[in-house]
């Protein structure tokens, strides 16, 4: 049955698991407003592209997280990017509702961002967990593209619209943490740029390709 207001413990959990999240290099600059079991996302509107795009893909790494987290208390979760077009600060809205059947998968998901720093083999992904990684992303409409060098990989997402980028972000944190959880070393080099294993190849690729 829904209550009307979220729990003091059950919002630190939220709240610290969107903390937790990589902030891809540049200031954290959403918020977050919450009123009984809807959680709002705010980022500021004056930033300037492309600084505005990698905060909105940031913000989309905070927003899984908080999804992870609400699936291991049991409650199920539904995001908005962008509700009311005449409200552009408002970036997500998050209806957290308890349920009996949560996410499973998310709620694996959580206990990888527990375990986020532990060390892992820097070891490339084989055909099976590229399939992980590969159907990560497309649960969160976006695709993982491999490139030519390496165990490089960028997250790609149907369009550059403000809305995209917010899914972007959430599309490369799923990815980020199906890594983690198959003990699979993964960086995030440039916002969607993302290393699995390391080698001097792809560190070479990416330092020459780098934007100044």
């Amino acid at each position: 049955m829904l209550t009307d207001q979220l729990t003091s413990a059950a919002l630190g959990v939220l709240l610290h698991a969107a903390e937790a999240a990589p902030d891809l290099h540049v200031p954290r600059s959403w918020r977050i407003e919450v009123n009984g079991h809807l959680i709002d996302v705010y980022l500021d509107t004056a930033a300037p592209d492309p600084i505005a795009r990698v905060q909105r893909i940031a913000t989309g790494v905070a927003i899984f997280n908080l999804r992870c987290a609400a699936a291991s208390l049991s409650f199920d979760s539904w995001i908005s990017r962008y509700p009311y077009p005449s409200d552009p600060g408002l970036a997500a809205r998050i209806v957290v509702e308890p349920t009996g059947l949560p996410d499973q998968e998310m709620r694996q998901l959580y206990a990888a961002i527990l375990s986020r720093d532990l060390t892992r083999p820097a070891t490339p992904p084989d055909e099976r967990v590229r399939f992980a990684l590969e159907r990560a992303a497309a649960i969160e409409d976006a695709h993982l593209t491999w490139l030519p060098v390496g165990s490089l990989a960028v997250v790609v997402a149907h369009s550059g619209e403000p809305t995209d980028q917010i899914q972007a972000g959430i599309a490369l944190q799923r990815v980020l943490l199906t890594a983690i959880s198959c003990d699979l070393r993964a960086d995030c080099l440039n916002y969607t740029l993302i290393r699995f294993g390391s080698g001097q190849p792809a560190d070479h690729w990416f330092q020459t390709r780098r934007s100044p």
